[in-house]
């Protein structure tokens, strides 16, 4: 398989883990109402500490899960974003918050982390 081909896949792949997820985060809780976006200056301890921790867990990253939206969670972000074709903006806003939270769900074999961790009340999703 050449590079381009190689490409291709990857990306049709992506779109597929993204339809999927969007189907099936119907059945997921959704964030609570009123949850900000979290990036930079975010107060939101117990949004980033999730975050934090579903990438040091299922993206390899080793960020300190301190609640605090520094430099490497915010370029940790943009790699994700980059990752899944997501706009990258180094901001967790619904769509990245979902796609986290997707992420985490398949990574796990299907049980709920996101949910038993409370992490769905404080991150924004779309699901």
């Amino acid at each position: 398989m050449n590079a381009v081909n190689g490409r291709r896949v990857s990306v049709a792949l992506s779109a597929v883990a993204l339809l999927v997820g969007s189907l099936l985060g119907a059945t997921a809780a959704q964030a609570e109402p009123g949850v900000a976006n979290i990036g930079t200056g975010s107060g939101n301890k117990a949004g980033i500490k999730c975050v934090q921790r579903a990438f040091n867990a299922y993206a390899g990253t080793k960020l300190a899960v301190d609640g605090v939206y520094g430099k490497n969670t915010k370029t940790a972000v943009g790699d994700f974003q980059r990752f899944w074709h997501l706009p990258v903006d180094g901001i967790v806003g619904p769509r990245t918050g979902g796609t986290i939270e997707f992420m985490v769900a398949q990574n796990n074999g299907g049980k709920d982390v996101w949910r038993s961790n409370g992490c769905w009340a404080v991150v924004p999703t779309t699901n």
